[in-house]
């Protein structure tokens, strides 16, 4: 077990707003979530809750708002258990994001969404409109008040959601994965709002650079008990306790220059594109021609969108929320038909023939549990084969090497929905991969999945021989996975770039709503907490005490062993013969000096 310099939890100062003692929780099946959760948490806490996927934080964040009831043990909030009027009152001051903003938007528009809260805390109309004006302003959906939610695109229903709470001025927020799916400058924005947020906040998430930056104390869950209750700066310092938990996001920390580092980029410039793309003699697999789409509100998506993809290149498609890139998708797959002409290895796509996409096509869905709903994982990935007329025999071979290339094999009798987040975007991309599609389109693969989860999808992906495309705001990603970059701004194509020069463009962050230098700035701060760490270790110890014999008075140094925590840094020495190295310095096994105050007035006992 890994010690760290101060492990024991974090004294709660404020008024004790949750009081947890033994709380454990099992869904239907004997499938235990939560098991003897003890924990307080007090008014003014920031705290984040994290965890591998299936550690049990949705369902301890639910508990924390009454919507599941403890099973056994207790759990108060002010002093007093949620029942009755008490759970009434709580939940008119507890504000709770879910991880899917559909499962709390429902209205027949977003202010109306809005309104719903306020209006039930009792506030007249008036002051409720006020409330729900000062929350959409605040989430920069002003403009998009008079919308059905679900016309608007993942990351606006995720603010929407959002400004409903905020509008109620909540005493406790409780959030599940906010920044998923939001585009960087978003994410941002949301984090400086949350940080004007006066109250006590708790957040799950996988994003610990951004939880880095908003709490201050994190506690993690594994396989549904608290492992560890510390401060979130000795967690990302702490790569072993990170790695123990597929919590290690140290493997994004690939140094990404700034654009104020890298030569400027004229966009007028014609893109680099990939060796595939430059065998013009093949005819490309996707042709788009002054393309649009237009949604049945009269609401612009798409606006002459011109563009080939050809066989074998590996393409990113980025943008701010509600830049058109889901829409995008939809046309490509055949779920949508706008105008102009759209040709599918050489066929032009119609009103007739678009359900066929799917044969070229294979899409992994942003939300995998919306694409999976068979009783087992075999027959999961077997459904697309079968719908395609294949015989058995294929069907089974198919099967087999799609859950080995996805590292699944000896999953085959599981339930779908009893997997981890990051084992059920595996299965989906199984089951698109099982079709053997020309073309494999992924929507936001990492949304929702942990650091271990998104390194092994990641090492899958470099490993596919396919066209491939990529819509997400994950830049690093965009860097790893694809040789060029499509940047989408309010429906329209503004830039095609090859991905380097798209990393190299000094506008992205003005225009495009793309900027990464705050993830930049948290990784190279937290890299650093990483390199100058405390550690607990015993190590001899040189120092000088005064000693008085009679009138003589005297000083000389003793050394002796003990134990405390001791920071120390790495120094790296670089030889033009030798691989670089390093050591730590000063080593534990050796006489060193160093400050220890008030260390000539405690105990000892030596000879002189």
């Amino acid at each position: 077990m890994h010690r760290l310099a101060h492990p024991s939890p974090l004294v709660a100062e404020g008024q004790t707003l949750f009081s947890l003692r033994d709380l454990s929780y099992s869904y239907p099946g004997n499938r235990q979530a939560l098991c003897d959760i003890s924990l307080d948490i007090a008014a003014g806490d920031r705290i984040a809750i994290v965890g591998q996927n299936g550690a049990g934080k949705t369902t301890l964040l639910k508990h924390l708002n009454g919507l599941l009831a403890a099973q056994s043990g207790s759990l108060t909030y002010k002093g007093q258990p949620f029942a009755d009027q008490h759970l009434q009152q709580a939940r008119l001051e507890i504000g709770l994001l879910f991880q899917d903003p559909d499962d709390q938007l429902f209205c027949n528009t977003v202010e109306e969404d809005v309104l719903f809260g306020p209006l039930n805390q009792g506030l007249d109309l008036h002051a409720a409109r006020l409330h729900a004006a000062s929350a959409l302003s605040a989430v920069h959906l002003t403009p998009h008040k008079d919308r059905p939610p679900h016309r608007l695109s993942y990351g606006q229903r995720k603010r929407a959601a959002l400004a409903g709470l905020l509008a109620m001025t909540p005493e406790l927020l409780l959030l599940d994965e906010p920044t998923a799916n939001l585009d960087p400058q978003q994410e941002e924005l949301l984090l400086q709002r949350l940080k004007e947020y006066s109250g006590t906040l708790i957040c799950i998430t996988h994003n610990l650079l951004f939880a880095y930056e908003l709490c201050e104390r994190a506690i993690v869950l594994d396989h549904g008990r608290i492992h560890h209750d510390y401060t979130l700066r000795q967690l990302v310092s702490h790569r072993e306790s990170l790695r123990e938990h597929g919590l290690d996001f140290s493997f994004r920390f690939v140094k990404q220059a700034l654009p104020e580092d890298l030569p400027p980029t004229s966009p007028s410039e014609p893109a680099r594109l990939t060796e595939a793309a430059k065998k013009e003699k093949a005819p490309p697999l996707i042709e788009l021609a002054d393309y649009s789409f237009n949604y049945p509100d009269g609401t612009t998506a798409l606006t002459d969108l011109t563009l080939t993809i050809r066989n074998g290149e590996k393409v990113a498609i980025v943008g701010e929320n509600g830049a058109g890139k889901t829409t995008l998708v939809s046309c490509l797959m055949g779920l949508r038909l706008g105008r102009g002409l759209y040709r599918l290895n050489g066929t032009i796509v119609t009103q007739g023939n678009r359900r066929e996409n799917c044969r070229t096509l294979g899409l992994v869905f942003q939300d995998s549990a919306d694409q999976l709903f068979c009783p087992s994982c075999r027959e999961e990935v077997a459904f697309g084969p079968r719908q395609l007329g294949l015989p058995k025999k294929e069907i089974e071979k198919r099967v087999g090497e799609a859950l080995e290339q996805v590292g699944l094999s000896g999953f085959e009798e599981r339930v779908p929905l009893h997997l981890s987040g990051g084992e059920r975007k595996r299965l989906a991309l199984a089951a698109v991969l099982a079709m053997e599609p020309s073309i494999l389109v992924l929507d936001e693969p990492t949304a929702g999945l942990d650091p271990d989860g998104e390194q092994r999808l990641l090492e899958i992906l470099k490993g596919l021989d396919i066209t491939l495309i990529l819509v997400s705001h994950d830049l690093f990603f965009v860097r790893q996975l694809t040789g060029r970059t499509l940047v989408l701004h309010e429906g329209l194509l503004v830039h095609d770039y090859s991905t380097d020069d798209f990393f190299g463009d000094t506008n992205l962050t003005s225009l495009n709503q793309l900027d990464f230098t705050y993830r930049n700035r948290c990784g190279l701060e937290i890299m650093q907490l990483q390199h100058d760490h405390e550690h607990n270790h015993s190590h001899r110890h040189i120092h000088s005490h005064e000693h008085r014999h009679g009138e003589l008075s005297h000083s000389h140094p003793h050394e002796h062993d003990h134990q405390h925590p001791h920071s120390y840094r790495h120094t790296h020495q670089t030889h033009s013969a030798e691989p670089q190295g390093h050591e730590h310095l000063p080593r534990a096994d050796r006489p060193h000096d160093h400050e220890h105050p008030g260390h000539e007035f405690e105990p000892h006992d030596h000879e002189h």
